[in-house]
Order: C-alpha cells, then structure tokens, then sequence
C-alpha cells in the first residue's frame, strides 16, 4: 500500500475526494497532503445539504491533522465554491474541518479530550500550538455543544482555570443539569461573566435557579447585576470553601515551617502534602509523620484540625443543626492564635447564608 492508498484511508476519504500528492520533510519532520476532488463531481451545500455542482475554487487553505508518528501533518485543499439554485454561490463542505477552523475535526476531537485532563499551557506545549489556538479550539467546541442544545440551563456553575504560570486564567459557565461547558471567557473578572449573562433574554435569566460559584467578589457581583433574586440563588459549594480552608491551612505551614528553620528546625519541611489530605485519606506512608507532628502542637497542626472539623458541616441533618455547627466552630476559630484560619472563617461567615 502506497501513500495514495494509505492516506484516504486515515483521512477517511470518500469519492469524489482524493489524495493528489504527499510531500515529506524528513528535517523539518513534517508530512504534507495534497487533496483534490474528481472533476465533473457535485459537492455539498452548507445550507441545504444538496448536491451541487462545482463553480470555481478559492486560494489553498491549510489544515493541521493529526500527526503522522510524530511528524506534523498538514492537509492541504483549494476549497471549492458551489453553485446552489437556492442558495447561490457558496462554498462546498470541507468534511474534514469546519469552515472557520484551521485544524481538522479528528485533531480538534482529541484536543478537546486532552484539555479535559491537563491545563492549557502543558496541551500547548505538547500539541506545539499557541494560546490563542487552543483558545479557538475551544471556543468552536463550546459553541457546537450549545447549539446541539435547546433552551438554556436553569443551574450554572461558574469556575475559573488557570492555563499558565502568573495568573492566567479562563472562566467557564457549566450547565450544572447536563454536565456541559456553556461559555468561555478571558480572565476572571466582572466582564468575564457579564459577557455570558449578555447572551441570554430576560425569560433566560429569570429561568435561573441557582448559580454554584466561588466566593469570588466580580463573579458575585456579575450575577447580582444580571439575575432576579440573586442574592438567594448564590450557592458557595462544598469544593470551593474547601479550597479556601486548605489554601489557609498551607499558608499556616509556610509561615510556621520559616519560623521553625530560622530556629534550626525542620519539623514541617516536605509536609506540605500531609495537610492537604483528608483525614480518612492520609496514606500510610504519612500517617507516622503526622503522629509526631500532631504530639507537637504546632500551628499548621491545629489548622489541620480546624480544617477536617468545618468538613462535618455539610453532615448535619437539618440547617438548625447546620447553624449551631457552624457558630460553635468559628467561635472556635475567631478566638484561636491561627491568622490565616481567622481570615478564611471571617470571608465565610460574609456569605454563611449562600
């Protein structure tokens, strides 16, 4: 089987599309396919699906693929315009890309299942893309996810992900019903969020019933302008609060772990990961560490503490039994020599009603 043969089969290729040449680079590792369609064919119209036959052809148009045993692919097209009696002059389906993208659908396919598990910056690095194509990837992947929907979802969640070092973030409006991404927005701020709300009519936004956030004062602010009733729609979920208290809990460690080694001490060095366990969870390996440091009443120990006691919160049976747990736990903690744990209770208890 040569290139001609092997090629339509991993492009999965149907008449009348062909392959016209493969060109390789053994230097700059790279594979380059030509394709062409059979003269006299009729092609797809985009709008109504029928076939057409073939009015002229627009400049060559590249499209990354997937790579062939690491060298890069490329796929190259002179896209072909139409002439549809209903619909004019168009241009033909590409059906290996959508029209707007520069990356074939398999290749957008598998970025979207590698984004899903890793940050934006290793995908980057890995795939060799910028930011701003992983960005329109995403983007192309949000918007056909919506538009294979009908309606909007009436429980949103709203998160941010960092995709670099130095606070680079995206945000991300999940539909918390159908477990799907709704839209993605540059950076964190009000705009971010201000920017989806924008998209929705006032029956959209009124049909929200809960919004699942971060205590995070532009996302809170966004949804305060935007939805009716927010302020009883906001819920501050389990995760994020958890985050906050650990994020206490590790600044705790850092302060306390330069304070013991300006003293000789190295008492909390490599611990960091010990504390970010819940209790149940600690592996083995830790448990003997975490012993010796619990006998020896450090700060980071008792934060620990704290930390694994707001965590039965979420247990209580019934919101008086919640209420009387929380008062006795930051009582506990207000009144406690523990600054960071101090700061978290404060920011919760400002928004102890969502």
């Amino acid at each position: 089987m040569d290139e001609y043969q092997l090629y339509p089969v991993l492009l999965q290729l149907k008449l009348p599309w062909k392959v016209e040449r493969v060109s390789l680079d053994s230097i700059k590792k790279t594979v380059e396919i030509y394709i062409t369609h059979e003269k006299g064919s009729k092609l797809l119209c985009p709008m109504c699906r029928k076939e057409c036959m073939v009015y002229d052809h627009l400049r060559e148009r590249v499209w990354r693929d997937l790579d062939s045993i690491e060298f890069m692919t490329f796929v190259h097209a002179n896209p072909p315009r139409i002439s549809c009696q209903e619909h004019g002059i168009i241009e033909a389906v590409m059906p290996w890309a959508e029209k707007t993208s520069r990356f074939t659908m398999r290749f957008e396919t598998r970025s979207i299942r590698m984004l899903q598990n890793m940050d934006t910056f290793n995908f980057t690095e890995i795939m060799k893309l910028s930011w701003k194509q992983a960005w329109n990837i995403l983007e192309r992947a949000v918007k056909r996810g919506r538009d294979r929907k009908s309606g909007h979802p009436s429980i949103i969640g709203i998160d941010e992900k960092s995709y670099r070092k130095g606070h680079k973030y995206i945000t991300l409006v999940y539909d918390m019903n159908r477990n799907g991404v709704e839209y993605i927005a540059y950076d964190r701020e009000k705009e971010s969020i201000d920017g989806y709300y924008r998209t929705l009519t006032e029956e959209d936004l009124s049909n929200i019933k809960a919004v699942s956030m971060d205590m995070w004062d532009p996302f809170m602010s966004s949804t305060m302008e935007y939805i009716p009733d927010a302020q009883s729609k906001i819920v501050f979920d389990r995760f994020h609060v958890m985050k906050h208290v650990n994020e206490a809990v590790d600044a705790t460690r850092k302060q306390e772990n330069k304070e013991l080694q300006k003293s000789g001490m190295a008492d909390l060095k490599g611990t960091r990961y010990i504390w970010l366990y819940a209790m149940e969870n600690l592996p083995d390996k830790y448990r003997e560490k975490y012993n010796e440091l619990k006998r020896s009443n450090l700060q980071t120990g008792k934060a620990y503490s704290m930390k694994e006691n707001i965590r039965d919160l979420w247990n209580a049976p019934s919101i008086e039994s919640a209420r009387k747990y929380w008062d006795s736990w930051y009582n506990w903690i207000i009144h406690s020599s523990v600054d960071a744990m101090k700061d978290v209770a404060r920011m919760m208890k400002v928004h102890i009603r969502n």
